[in-house]
């Protein structure tokens, strides 16, 4: 028997999930939609050329990745006492951000780059843990709504307490921290404010939505439709 692969397309999700990478994309962009905005939206191609039209600043072809390596680079030199010479593209985080003292460091990290890029995370395993939790006070409404809601609460709660204290690198190299920062920071990374190079807008958002939704970029087209399309 064949196994039958399953494919994550847009019309896997909600319009709840891809407003969320929307305001993902509208954050990184330094852009605000009205929210009638995407009311006639019913392709991926329809979505970008919103965004291409909507940015209207400055077209500076230079390479945004190359800007955020740079700064990135300058912020581990200053915070790390590394010399930037040292810093290369594959230079492994772990090194640079030794365990003992990461949260401190990386918050430093933070304040001169000058923009924020979630850098920790907490283990797989914590993760696996609250997300049990939670199942567990779902079946409780079954039983005892009291228990139930207490448990939902205590995983919230857990979730937030294992981010401010996790140690875990999110990324792992200084090119994927660069990436990442492009991705989520795009405007506030660029050299020159209210600049953008418009050869990236459509990269930067199929990026965001294949690692978000978790599809595969070859089903990112223009022609793929949304569930409600």
């Amino acid at each position: 028997m064949t196994d039958i692969i399953d494919i994550t397309k847009l019309d896997n999700y909600e319009a709840e999930d891809i407003g969320d990478v929307v305001v993902k994309l509208e954050k990184s962009f330094g852009l605000k939609f009205d929210k009638n905005t995407f009311i006639n939206v019913k392709t991926f191609g329809d979505l970008c050329d919103i965004f291409e039209a909507q940015i209207t600043y400055e077209n500076h072809d230079d390479c945004t990745k190359q800007q955020a390596f740079y700064r990135i680079r300058e912020a581990i030199s200053l915070t790390q006492q590394i010399n930037q010479s040292e810093i290369i593209l594959e230079s492994k985080l772990i090194d640079l951000f030794p365990r003992h003292n990461r949260r401190q460091k990386t918050v430093e990290f933070q304040d001169h780059l000058g923009t924020k890029v979630r850098i920790l995370t907490y283990p797989d395993w914590v993760a696996l843990t609250i997300g049990i939790g939670f199942l567990l006070s779902l079946i409780a409404f079954f039983f005892d709504w009291k228990i139930a809601l207490s448990g939902i609460i205590f995983s919230f709660f857990s979730i937030k307490i294992a981010g401010k204290v996790g140690k875990t690198l999110a990324v792992q190299t200084v090119r994927q921290l660069a990436e990442k920062t492009t991705k989520e920071n795009y405007s506030d990374i660029r050299r020159t404010e209210k600049t953008v190079n418009r050869k990236e807008i459509l990269p930067t958002i199929i990026e965001t939505f294949s690692s978000d939704l978790d599809i595969d970029k070859a089903y990112l087209t223009r022609d793929a439709k949304f569930s409600w399309a």
